[in-house]
């Protein structure tokens, strides 16, 4: 009979070859990594000429280090969109009565077309907009009193992974399961100064995560989905430490900081002779002149990482020095550095967790909290707090009464607050 001795034996000195075999293949793989990195960097071969790497360089240093802060960025973003737009045609139809008091105020939810939503938003929104793939609506919230728009929604498909939503979860959630049970409040912005002297933030967000919104995707989507957990982010988290989705339990709840680590893109003026360079040399005809494939999710920002890439390569192969410090330049200044405050809502369903991570294997069960998900409980609930704050503002002589919108003028002369 073998004693435990010889048998533990055996197994300590099978653990220790089994463990030097897997270092010594290890240390194999780095080095065909090494090596294959190697003769990448030997086979490259440069389509953009010297002067023309340090030009694109250089365009894209100067656009970057003139930006001290996010607003700056974002209002540089912001002039080349509303430049163009025709601001009355779309203010005319913006609530602006400050004599109607929120307890007076009844709502009616439109949805609108891009060729309204797009124009009406942008102007009133500091985060400048882009188009946006996958599923949506796009909502505006009229008063009826008035029959005028107080504010503007769009619910779009949410990211497939972000760290707050996957900590809330206690797993990252597959991509399936995020597309059929999840969607994101992507704009969720009111017309001032209705926001400033009516919570009309507040009011916003509670449509949002309401079972009417909910009801609104699953008639146009049908059977794909079925929504039960909603998401968003503050613009600005770490610069303003209150935000419009603040104070919304039940209904909405603060989960953590989200972490960036994207690339913060250019204006068009700097961007656009870049991107047609590099499409020129390196687009394929197969994703019709462009250098990535566009049809995943993101295009936009892949073909822009692709281009800082491009550039990078060709700055190693002329000047290792002008590589590195442009390579340390895109981690330290053409990055988002501004954490968001991510906020969520489960809609009033009480096992939301459970019937994710089975991935939709575990029925739905509604809470306490579910009826106050219905949009004339939410209203009620909002009225109280937003007449309060309206007739404070109005005992102080702090109603606003001028429209605020975005225009070339007040963006060069930063008249529109930024961070709200």
């Amino acid at each position: 009979m073998v004693s435990i001795e010889i048998i533990f034996f055996i197994v300590v000195k099978v653990f220790i070859v089994l463990l030097i075999i897997l270092i010594i293949n290890v240390q194999r793989y780095k080095k065909i990594l090494i090596n294959k990195k190697m003769a990448e960097k030997k086979e490259f071969e440069p389509l953009l000429t010297e002067e023309e790497t340090l030009e694109i360089r250089d365009n894209f240093v100067g656009f970057y280090e003139n930006l001290d802060t996010i607003q700056d960025y974002f209002l540089a973003r912001k002039k080349e969109k509303i430049v163009d737009i025709k601001h009355e045609k779309y203010t005319v139809n913006m609530f602006n009565d400050p004599t109607v008091e929120p307890k007076d105020m009844n709502f009616r939810l439109r949805v609108i077309e891009g060729k309204m939503f797009t124009p009406s938003t942008q102007i009133i929104t500091s985060l400048p907009l882009e188009p946006q793939i996958g599923r949506q609506i796009t909502l505006g919230i009229e008063e009826t009193t008035t029959n005028t728009y107080v504010g503007f929604i769009r619910m779009a498909s949410p990211v497939l992974a972000i760290k707050p939503r996957n900590d809330y979860f206690g797993e990252k959630v597959v991509a399936t399961q995020v597309n059929r049970s999840m969607i994101n409040g992507a704009i969720i912005v009111p017309v001032q100064p209705f926001g400033y002297n009516c919570l009309g933030g507040k009011l916003l967000a509670l449509i949002a995560c309401s079972h009417e919104v909910r009801n609104m995707l699953k008639e146009k989507y049908g059977e794909k989905i079925e929504t039960c957990f909603m998401e968003t982010t503050s613009l600005y988290g770490d610069l303003k430490g209150v935000s419009q989705y603040d104070g919304l339990k039940p209904f909405m709840r603060y989960q953590a900081m989200t972490e960036s680590d994207v690339f913060l893109f250019p204006t068009q003026e700097v961007y656009s002779p870049i991107r047609g360079r590099m499409r020129e040399l390196y687009g394929k005809e197969e994703w019709n002149g462009n250098t990535v494939d566009p049809k995943p999710s993101g295009p936009k920002m892949r073909e822009f990482n692709k281009a800082i890439s491009i550039l990078k390569n060709h700055l190693r192969h002329y000047d290792e020095e002008a590589y590195k410090e442009f390579h340390l330049f895109t981690k330290e200044s053409m990055k988002a550095k501004t954490k968001k405050r991510y906020y969520y809502s489960n809609f009033g369903f009480d096992n939301v967790k459970e019937h994710v991570n089975s991935q939709g294997s575990i029925p739905l069960k509604e809470g306490q909290n579910f009826h106050k998900h219905n949009l004339d409980y939410m209203y009620e609930w909002w009225k109280k707090k937003a007449q309060k704050r309206w007739e404070k503002l109005s005992s102080e002589d702090r109603i606003r009464t001028e429209l605020e919108i975005y225009t070339e003028y007040s963006i060069d002369n930063k008249v529109v607050d930024m961070v709200r």
